[in-house]
């Protein structure tokens, strides 16, 4: 079985359309990230509607309230309110975008270590409930001489106006010195393929800590120049790796479907790079991951540890998708008028809650099949890799 643990969804995006990414992929399940936005605010609520409808084959990780960003005073604690509310409705964990350099200017977000923080970081060390964090970029990034061509039309060079990548890395450390319980999975291996002893040390100083494989393409790149060491590594670190493709719409608003080549890419890389020794893709100019072919070697990985990555990882952190509450979601759907409209007056643009309107009326009209077996499946898988964890 395979979880893909890290892909992107908002509306317009048809929910169907995710599984048939899924279904392209091989994937049974999929796990929906949520990301803030200058205009819509968040994605959660977008996500957990097609959570909602998608006959139990989805997770959602919410996103933080970035309207609360705008008080550093109160932070800590309202984003634990925050949190509890999305609890309430049924999010599996939090997704966090903001250490990527873009949104630290895209909202007035205070360093991670900063004690306005504290009582979000804390609360969420004592509930266990797991964050996918996006932290920096690939460092490259940060040079111009380096970075590469489709990450500068991209907007992702990082001048002396943005986030240093070293000073992000510093806070989260001292992120973990404070709350070394916290479960976290790095996205995108953390950007730390080119120095997989740093990653080791973090792995061996927190044990909560995981990574997903979700591609930037330097992580394979990488990782396939030294093999070998890459092998062993994820060998010693099987338990801490978790599968995950990134699958997002690059096509313009006007469009509903993911983009199928991209989408096939994405998987046919991350899982053959997993379970064989050579990996050719062809590349596709529109594809994120760039037109050139890819011809890499590959980890080869033993059925058991691929599984894990591939799966097992992801379900002992999360469990089986928790149901969501159509209450509490559309009680969520009016905090996120209120947020679009906050974020619209801070901008001088007319706020548009015209897609909130449209979940609103499905989820007051219609009601999703609720397939009993799919749920009942979910819990004997659970409760076997309890099992062989005892």
């Amino acid at each position: 079985m395979i979880i893909d643990s890290h892909i992107h969804f908002s509306l317009r995006n048809k929910y169907t359309s995710v599984l048939e990414a899924l279904d392209l992929t091989n994937a049974s399940y999929g796990n929906l990230v949520a990301q803030i936005d200058k205009k819509r605010s968040s994605e959660t609520v977008d996500c957990l509607y097609a959570k909602y409808k998608s006959q139990g084959r989805l997770y959602t990780f919410g996103s933080l309230d970035p309207t609360l960003y705008y008080d550093h005073n109160t932070l800590g604690e309202k984003l634990v309110e925050h949190v509890k509310n999305l609890i309430k409705c049924g999010v599996d964990g939090i997704k966090m975008i903001e250490g990527k350099p873009e949104y630290r200017k895209m909202f007035p977000i205070p360093n991670f270590d900063d004690n306005s923080f504290d009582a979000y970081f804390a609360f969420m060390e004592h509930q266990q409930l797991p964050i996918i964090f996006h932290v920096n970029d690939p460092e490259e990034f940060w040079n111009l001489e380096k970075i590469p061509n489709w990450a500068l039309r991209a907007g992702w060079y990082y001048d002396n106006s943005f986030v240093n990548n070293k000073d992000q890395y510093r806070q989260l450390d001292n992120v973990l010195k404070k709350h070394p319980k916290l479960n976290i999975i790095f996205a995108h291996f953390y950007f730390l393929s080119n120095d997989l002893k740093t990653l080791g040390n973090l792995f061996d100083s927190y044990p909560n800590v995981k990574v997903d494989i979700a591609p930037g393409i330097e992580l394979f790149e990488n990782l396939s120049k030294n093999i070998v060491e890459a092998r062993n590594f994820v060998i010693k670190y099987q338990d801490r790796i978790v599968y995950g493709t990134d699958i997002s719409r690059l096509d313009t608003d006007k469009n509903v479907e993911y983009n199928i080549k991209d989408t096939l890419i994405r998987g046919k890389l991350c899982q053959e790079f997993i379970t064989k020794d050579k990996v050719f893709v062809y590349g596709d100019k529109d594809s994120l991951l760039g037109k050139d072919d890819l011809n890499l070697n590959g980890l080869n990985l033993k059925h058991d540890i691929a599984s894990k990555i591939l799966c097992d990882n992801f379900l002992k952190l999360v469990g089986s998708p928790k149901k969501v509450n159509k209450e509490e979601l559309l009680k969520e759907l009016e905090r996120e008028k209120d947020r679009i409209k906050f974020l619209a007056r801070i901008n001088n643009v007319s706020p548009d809650i015209s897609i909130l309107e449209e979940i609103e009326h499905d989820l007051l009209h219609n009601e999703p099949i609720i397939l009993t077996t799919l749920q009942n499946f979910w819990n004997s898988s659970f409760k076997e890799i309890k099992k062989e964890k005892k």
